[in-house]
């Protein structure tokens, strides 16, 4: 076990979150090879609980395209994971509706030895993937992409970071509407940024 913790069981999941009401918190999980797996524990806890799952929220990585770019963790092939995260997409936007299903993540891509400018490129290019393979799945775009989120580095160029920060914005809206977005919540980028040493 080199980070994080180990769940084996919907028994481990439930001693993790022992004396906590799913339905009243949010969770957010890095996991992304297994996505799919710990989101059915999640989902089982909260029945478990009884709550609705109308009602819970959180977010799943499940970004496995940055596995083959930066990380290597993959477990299926390119295709079959593809499967996975659009079949996620279409079950949590008719079940779960506030779960976020994938958070893009250039973080990352960042830290493997992309500079600002690629980390941009290709978690955009990995995000435009996504969307075209929903939308191949006959998906609305004004519906799951509501639920996608970004994870990007922010190193300590300041004027570089603001500056890859508003293009992501800007791109991802152009990126969205071409794509036939009409809601400017599915246009919206949402991130969360995590810092990264300088090299």
């Amino acid at each position: 076990m080199a980070a994080g913790v180990a769940i084996d069981s919907l028994l481990d999941m439930e001693q993790l979150f022992d004396g906590i009401e799913l339905e009243k918190i949010t969770t957010s999980m890095t996991i992304n090879a297994t996505a799919s797996t710990l989101l059915c524990m999640y989902i089982a806890l909260a029945k478990r609980q009884g709550a609705s799952l109308k009602n819970i929220s959180g977010t799943i990585q499940n970004d496995i395209l940055k596995e083959y770019a930066a990380r290597g963790t993959y477990i299926y092939p390119p295709k079959p994971s593809m499967r996975i995260i659009t079949d996620i997409f279409e079950y949590c936007s008719n079940e779960v509706p506030k779960w976020n299903t994938i958070s893009v993540s250039g973080y990352h891509i960042r830290e493997a030895g992309a500079n600002a400018v690629q980390e941009l490129a290709f978690t955009l290019a990995d995000g435009k993937a996504y969307l075209q393979a929903a939308i191949a799945k006959k998906l609305d775009i004004n519906i799951f992409a509501k639920r996608i989120s970004f994870f990007f580095n922010a190193h300590n160029n300041l004027l570089e970071e603001v500056a890859k920060f508003r293009a992501a914005r800007r791109m991802w809206a152009k990126i969205t509407k071409d794509l036939g977005a009409t809601d400017p919540r599915a246009m919206m980028l949402r991130f969360h940024t995590q810092t990264g040493v300088q090299h």
